[in-house]
């Protein structure tokens, strides 16, 4: 067997990696249009960037993080008697500058007991109340959606590509070595095509 066929699959194995490279370079670069004969060559990301933010911020709104459910997963005894906490101490300290300290100091922690029963038996039903209406509100003005797109967009070029690499380094790895062992089994191919004909 002669040096160009064994060659031959680590020839393609190395134009695989690299077209799968220069293609995961290509979503970045370049940043800035640049025209070569009459061809405007953009990065799909600079080129895409608005569409791809909007498209992200539909996906999360509608699909991955619905507000329905947002508003169920804070919607939790912890929460409830945490926010009458905070609901009652807020109450106690605008009563202590309306009552006399000689009538809080014999009453105030049963005030305090009772006010917090009360917010908390009260709450269980504003929270349900807020996760029909207000969660069918958001959801249909796309709160969550807007607020990721407007974040997105606002992101410079390099920021962006700094986060979506971070989330994807080693998925694009495996694409480029992907790459190289796809090239790499058509090279085989190719020699046994070769070996035989």
């Amino acid at each position: 067997m002669s040096w160009d066929l064994v060659s031959l699959p680590i020839v393609a194995a190395v134009i695989g990696w690299g077209t799968n490279a220069i293609a995961i370079k290509m979503l970045f670069w370049p940043r800035r249009p640049i025209n070569i004969l009459g061809w405007e060559f953009l990065g799909v990301l600079p080129k895409r960037k608005l569409d791809i933010a909007r498209s992200i911020a539909e996906v999360l709104n509608d699909e991955i993080l619905p507000m329905d459910d947002l508003l169920q997963a804070v919607n939790t005894p912890a929460i409830r008697k945490r926010v009458a906490r905070l609901v009652t101490d807020g109450l106690a300290e605008r009563l202590r500058k309306f009552i006399p300290r000689f009538i809080l100091d014999h009453t105030e922690d049963k005030i305090r007991l009772h006010v917090e029963d009360l917010v908390a038996s009260e709450l269980d039903t504003i929270f349900n109340q807020l996760g029909s209406d207000l969660g069918r509100e958001l959801q249909e003005s796309k709160l969550l959606g807007n607020l990721v797109e407007e974040k997105i967009s606002s992101f410079d070029l390099v920021q962006l590509e700094g986060l979506v690499l971070r989330v994807t380094k080693n998925e694009l790895r495996y694409i480029e070595l992907f790459g190289a062992v796809l090239g790499f089994i058509i090279g085989l191919v190719q020699v046994l095509f070769l070996s035989l004909f």
